[in-house]
């Protein structure tokens, strides 16, 4: 992952209580494009606790996703030494 700065602070919950998360606009954009029409100023006027965890969720889901696929590298990686 390249390094971002994480300007953005959402509130969220989980089943214990609320929280706290940061996020990087480029986060935001690219969610709110693959989800919303709408622009990361129009999203952080009106963000519920829901949307928020809705964005939480899809950030856990990226990069979840990236390091099985940087995983799975490193084992290609691994065997092609091996051999």
């Amino acid at each position: 992952m390249s390094e971002q700065e994480y300007k953005i602070k959402l509130l969220t919950s989980n089943q214990y209580s609320e929280f706290y998360f940061y996020a990087s606009i480029d986060e935001l954009e690219e969610y709110l494009n693959e989800t919303l029409a709408i622009t990361p100023e129009q999203f952080l006027e009106c963000c519920t606790v829901g949307q928020s965890r809705q964005f939480f969720e899809w950030i856990k889901a990226k990069s979840k996703q990236s390091n099985q696929k940087q995983q799975k590298v490193i084992n290609e990686e691994e065997l092609k030494e091996q051999e």
